[in-house]
């Protein structure tokens, strides 16, 4: 489905599968948006997620590409006037993401919030104490989730390694010239977002901006479940750091982790 203008300026992507609910907050609070030369392309049809978001760009007619999950609400109305100036006005910049609060209510539903001693081995062993700087990746391969919380890190631009796969945008020129995501990822695709970031560094920086902010609302629910298939999230984490991870003493270790945290704790929590 498709909402668009002849020639917007910015292609927002969003796939969405049963979540009625969740797309129309998300549609609404678009909606208020000042800025207006945009088009929204809807995924709503089943299948892998990675190539649906991979469908939705190619149809894209928009210079800017910003991919959106259903279950966002974003609550500044110059949401995409903000990332529109920093494209407009940052030529080194290839993309853009910022602050995707997750309500306190809602933290149990993110993996790294399930089990209290989980999250606190993750921040001091493997973060090196770094969890609540923005799109922060580790040497030894684990990602950070301080764009979901408000603290003075947060309040601040930075220089990212990824950008915050549930709303991100990038210039289209980049995304043909890495030939969009790899549809090797299975699942969820967790880790294609952090994949194609790596790939289009080569281009250019990737921006945190704290002006560029949404709420994020991760549910558990029928469709959730039904994609958190444990075996490939594990093999999606592998296939990307088999490309970009040194493969060291204490990453061999993460991996391990990772292996007893998805075959265990989180099976459990979508059992």
């Amino acid at each position: 489905m498709n909402l668009k203008m002849d020639n917007p300026k910015i292609s927002i992507i969003i796939c969405s599968l049963n979540r009625k609910e969740n797309l129309n907050r998300c549609l609404k609070s678009i909606e208020k948006q000042t800025f207006k030369d945009y088009e929204i392309i809807l995924c709503e049809e089943e299948g892998r997620l990675v190539e649906l978001k991979d469908k939705g760009w190619r149809k894209a007619k928009g210079e800017i590409l910003l991919w959106a999950d259903d279950d966002i609400e974003i609550v500044n109305d110059d949401w995409l006037k903000n990332i529109v100036t920093i494209f407009e006005t940052r030529e080194d910049i290839v993309g853009v993401t910022g602050a995707t609060y997750v309500p306190t209510d809602y933290l149990k539903n993110r993996d790294v919030f399930k089990a209290s001693y989980v999250g606190w081995l993750y921040d001091k062993i493997f973060l090196d104490g770094k969890k609540l700087i923005p799109g922060y990746i580790s040497k030894c391969g684990a990602s950070s989730h301080g764009a979901n919380y408000s603290t003075v890190f947060s309040h601040e631009w930075h220089y990212v390694d990824f950008l915050e796969p549930s709303q991100f945008a990038i210039r289209k020129w980049v995304m043909e010239k890495v030939n969009g995501f790899d549809l090797g990822f299975e699942g969820v695709a967790e880790w294609c977002d952090v994949d194609l970031c790596y790939r289009i560094k080569q281009y250019g920086k990737l921006l945190y901006h704290p002006q560029v902010k949404v709420y994020h609302y991760p549910i558990n629910d029928a469709t959730t479940n039904k994609r958190l298939e444990t075996v490939s999230r594990y093999r999606n984490y592998c296939r990307w750091a088999d490309r970009y991870i040194k493969k060291t003493f204490k990453h061999r270790l993460y991996r391990l982790f990772l292996k007893f945290y998805f075959y265990t704790v989180a099976s459990r929590k979508t059992a």
